[in-house]
């Protein structure tokens, strides 16, 4: 008998151009070990900022084009604290390049814009610039972009992975890089998806372990994998970091139930006659393909043992 852990949904990653624009994608998506995929095309704006690098329109458009079949969905190169430039280049993208990008609507930038995307017809919209801010800013925030759009457009979280958030309000999509966490900072980020609840303990922590051996196991992993340096790998950090998140997601989908994304000719999922499945839709951001190779290969590992006779 098959049980609902998520692992029936494809398994879904987010790119930044900035880390990825010298990936082969076409490579990336035919040896990921999961069967389907989805992959969210990011500039990375802010990442390249920080790195040092110089982001262009026309590197980023003719990065999309190449890769648009690998691409179920890509972003609008956005500017942060910019909402004009940040329009302008939504209008280039589409206008100059031929492209449908997802449109992004920043915390701090006056409502008027968001309100101007949905007038204009976007009915899945990123909110971005979400990190950084106090939570006891960023709800409010959120629940008066939610009352806005009020049923007109749906909304993707870049880096909402504030929990309290995910499952007050139903984003159709998010993405996280918490999920590296494991192999960033030895910690095992697991999820309970009977409490609804994220569980966190350091590796090699032998009593925490012993104690959530049973949620572990769940994540279809060995407890004593991560009992000892000596029996520690990457790899299998990654599978159960992969697993958790498709655990979460699984649980999120059925606290919002469907989330549907309405009808529009500037859907970037819809742009090629793709459907778009109901979310929520949860996507794992990583620099690193390695990693994301590894977590793919948990999640389908996990995905055969669950259907097994």
């Amino acid at each position: 008998m098959t049980v609902h852990t998520g692992l029936d949904q494809p398994f879904k990653a987010l790119c930044s151009y900035a880390f990825w624009r010298t990936v082969d994608m076409r490579d990336f998506t035919t040896n990921l070990p999961t069967p389907t995929s989805w992959v969210f095309g990011d500039s990375g704006a802010h990442s390249a900022r920080t790195l040092g690098l110089h982001l262009t329109l026309e590197d980023y458009a003719a990065w999309c084009h190449k890769w648009d079949r690998q691409l179920t969905l890509y972003a609008n190169l956005d500017v942060i604290g910019g909402p004009q430039a940040t329009w302008d280049n939504q209008k280039r993208l589409e206008r100059e390049h031929g492209l449908t990008p997802l449109p992004v609507f920043h915390t701090g930038d006056p409502w008027e814009w968001l309100e101007r995307y949905i007038d204009d017809g976007y009915t899945y919209i990123a909110l971005g610039k979400l990190l950084g801010n106090p939570v006891q800013e960023v709800l409010p925030w959120i629940a008066k972009a939610f009352k806005i759009a009020d049923g007109r457009a749906v909304f993707h979280g870049f880096g909402m992975t504030v929990w309290r958030a995910l499952r007050d309000f139903p984003f159709y999509s998010v993405d996280s890089s918490t999920w590296g966490s494991g192999f960033r900072f030895g910690d095992l980020l697991l999820f309970d998806t009977d409490r609804g609840t994220w569980v966190k303990f350091k590796l090699r922590d032998k009593q925490a372990l012993l104690q959530h051996r049973d949620l572990l196991r769940a994540h279809y992993a060995d407890p004593a994998s991560f009992a000892s340096r000596a029996n520690y790998t990457p790899t299998a950090a990654c599978a159960v970091a992969g697993i958790a998140w498709r655990r979460a997601e699984e649980y999120l989908r059925r606290r919002h139930g469907p989330i549907h994304l309405p009808p529009s000719p500037r859907n970037p999922i819809t742009r090629n006659g793709a459907p778009a499945p109901p979310g929520l839709h949860l996507y794992l951001a990583e620099g690193s393909a390695t990693n994301l190779n590894r977590a793919a290969a948990g999640v389908h590992n996990a995905r055969q043992e669950n259907t097994r006779p």
